[in-house]
């Protein structure tokens, strides 16, 4: 049916409406009219209360701790914080799988490699940026503006899964420094099916090295490599120090240095 559930029972379409309650195992369509009727008659209740405030005896206020007038106020509090949950990240923008950055931002080069890894993994679309809790969080906002989440109780990769899929996602792609791909890898996957229930988990590494010691080690921009650079593409004939000759379809040669190309795909 499309709905999404809060873990409580409640079941939400994905303007945030609830739509169906599970009651005793079974699935119940929500009835707003009889829930509109149902309100009524507590408020009618809650002023009849009112009227005979003053003649309320010690016993009548001597409630549990966490309850006003009855109501579970924790209770609410949990439901408010789930419904902000569900609206923290941009519905109309929605498009799954959903990618997100896990970075310390210690290094501003491997910052910036993560990011772009990000922006090219979720296509054009939103994604969003979760840095470590000691990380320098405002400079990272100026950099990037709203993409940052920036939220205290998002310290472990645990809580940014589970916040994303309470949010209504199903996939999601995970864009880490290769060093913690492994690692975030178990952990994300070893809570799947516990703490929330993706469909698809996808952790993409991020290469740590510069393009200068990845290139100086012959693991990219090889001869007979095809590759673009700016409005060029064609393929490499020979490697220089920090250039590239390359050969295009008219088989004209032009040069390029290394930090400008990009593999062709």
């Amino acid at each position: 049916m499309g709905l999404v559930g809060d873990g409580h029972g409640d079941w939400y379409d994905k303007q945030g409406s609830l739509k169906a309650k599970t009651v005793r195992g079974e699935l119940k369509m929500y009835d707003a009219r009889q829930a509109q009727k149902d309100a009524d008659a507590a408020d009618k209740t809650t002023d009849d209360q009112s009227d005979t405030a003053g003649k309320s005896t010690a016993k009548d206020q001597d409630q549990k701790p966490g309850t006003a007038n009855g109501v579970d106020v924790d209770a609410l509090l949990r439901q408010v914080d789930q419904y902000r949950a569900r609206q923290q990240f941009d519905q109309a923008a929605r498009q799954e799988p959903l990618t997100v950055a896990f970075d310390k931002f210690d290094n501003d080069e491997i910052g910036d490699s993560v990011i772009a890894t990000a922006q090219e993994s979720a296509a054009g679309g939103q994604f969003y940026i979760f840095p470590s809790r000691d990380a320098d969080i405002e400079r990272i906002k100026e950099a990037y503006g709203d993409a940052v989440i920036d939220d205290e109780n998002a310290e472990t990769i645990y809580d940014v899964l589970q916040s994303i899929y309470e949010s209504g996602y199903n996939a999601i792609n995970i864009v880490v420094r290769k060093s913690r791909a492994t690692e975030i890898a178990k952990l994300a996957t070893e809570q799947n099916g516990k703490l929330y229930n993706y469909v698809m988990m996808n952790v993409i590494p991020v290469e740590e090295r510069s393009l200068e010691e990845q290139y100086k080690s012959g693991e990219i921009f090889n001869e007979g490599d095809p590759i673009t650079a700016g409005d060029k593409s064609g393929k490499i004939i020979r490697r220089g120090p920090n250039y590239l000759i390359c050969l295009d379809e008219s088989k004209k040669i032009f040069r390029t240095w290394v930090k400008d190309a990009t593999p062709a795909k």
